[in-house]
């Protein structure tokens, strides 16, 4: 048979999977059999799903899942990480949109330490939100920077999907997070100064409000809030950098390290941890059943040639190398709107990565732009999940006043997504300043 047809009759069974609200790993693996069967070898083929169930999972790369996980549940259940949005809120003085720039500023501190959109979304929406909504904000800049926020635990380090991506691409995870701190970095100072333009040239959104005014001494003293949770982030891309730590290493170090954090405020209790560890197992074995599937589907695609014959297809195109980028961003994008986040990557990433590397584009360049990809689909209407979450959180607001309050955000990823494309340094450089472990 012939690849095109393979191809057609694999991808459309998965589309079907998935929109028949199958889980994503049984809708792979019941395609995967299917395929063995029918286009490989009969029952005898079967046999490959145990070898590649086994390899899939029994990687060095993927061992910083389970322990970034149990991090961001740990501080995320325990109530620690909480803490530093009442800390943010004494720092920010008198600039327009205060209360944006405190959930933005918060939420990008827990982002980063519990690498899950969507308890940052959850977290952000059921405390910031109503408290803007007492203080006389309305929905596009009470909603924003939350969605704004909540999204970028999928870029900033570390990110459980980051490394993700970067097993399953072959791309060095250490590499990846590290390239992507600039590029999380100016997709929050972009929400920032949108933020402040906005409340100026609309001062009816975001009324007036400096809060107590709160003496240096206050201040100082948020800081035992926060130096421990921006430290712990420091810690962990810290050490990757400097090579003196592996991603698994510092992710089992950062896992201590919250837990540490949790007893010194008194939050560790033993329900607490017995929360966090269930949390985690649960995450963890939801991901990597879904990994030995999306693995077999690669290891399918690519003994049937559907791979490499659509590799071979898509590079005699004649369309610049560029162009293809652009086509596989706008084609993630069109997806994050219908289906979530992992399962987008576990379909774009056996096709997209070989072809990438065949036009010979840096596999972290691409992989980062990816994830900013990613993050986007997480809002974009009608379907994304943290959509759906915080109006979860916040049940008296419409979903077209949602849908509207996020399309600001979309755009402003799509413009840091365009800058990452046009000035691939700003992956790069960190990267090649790495000490080599």
């Amino acid at each position: 048979m012939e690849w095109p047809t393979v191809l057609a009759i694999l991808f459309g069974l998965l589309l079907v999977g998935l929109a028949s609200g199958v889980p994503v790993a049984f809708a792979f693996m019941a395609i995967n059999i299917f395929g063995l069967y029918v286009f490989v070898g009969g029952a005898n083929a079967l046999t490959l799903l145990a070898g590649s169930a086994f390899d899939s999972v029994a990687s060095f790369p993927l061992s910083p899942v389970p322990l970034f996980i149990l991090m961001g549940e740990i501080l995320t259940v325990s109530g620690v990480a909480r803490l530093t949005i009442d800390s943010v809120d004494k720092w920010v003085g008198r600039l327009p949109g205060r209360l944006s720039l405190v959930t933005l500023g918060g939420g990008t501190l827990f982002a980063a330490v519990s690498g899950s959109s969507m308890a940052a979304t959850a977290m952000l929406g059921s405390t910031l939100s109503p408290e803007m909504e007492k203080r006389g904000y309305k929905v596009p800049l009470s909603v924003a920077p939350i969605l704004g926020a909540g999204g970028l635990a999928v870029i900033i380090p570390p990110t459980v999907l980051g490394v993700l991506l970067g097993a399953l691409a072959n791309v060095s995870v250490g590499q990846l997070l590290i390239a992507c701190i600039i590029p999380g970095l100016v997709l929050a100072g972009v929400y920032g100064l949108y933020f402040v333009v906005r409340a100026m040239l609309q001062p009816s959104l975001a009324p007036s409000y400096a809060g107590a005014r709160v003496s240096l001494a206050e201040r100082l003293l948020t800081l035992r809030h926060l130096v421990p949770l921006a430290g712990l982030m420091v810690v962990v891309t810290g050490l990757i950098f400097l090579g003196l730590a592996t991603p698994s290493e510092t992710a089992a170090l950062g896992a201590v390290a919250a837990a540490l954090l949790a007893v010194a405020y008194g939050k560790l209790t033993l329900p607490i941890l017995r929360a966090s560890l269930l949390a985690t197992i649960e995450t963890t074995a939801m991901v990597f059943l879904i990994i030995v599937g999306s693995k077999a589907y690669s290891q399918l695609m690519s003994i049937t040639g559907a791979a490499a014959g659509l590799v071979e297809f898509v590079t005699a195109l004649p369309l610049s190398p560029i162009l293809m980028v652009i086509c596989m961003q706008i084609i993630v994008l069109i997806l994050g709107c219908f289906i979530d986040q992992l399962s987008i990557m576990l379909i774009t990433v056996p096709i997209f990565m070989p072809i990438v590397s065949t036009l010979g584009f840096d596999l972290v360049w691409f992989s980062v732009m990816f994830l900013v990809n990613l993050e986007l689909g997480g809002i974009t209407p009608p379907f994304g999940l943290q959509l759906f979450v915080l109006k979860g959180v916040r049940p008296d607001l419409r979903m077209e006043e949602i849908y509207r309050a996020v399309v600001p955000i979309v755009a402003l990823q799509i413009l840091v997504i365009a800058l990452v494309m046009s000035f691939p340094p700003l992956t790069g450089w960190l990267p090649g300043l790495m000490f080599r472990r």
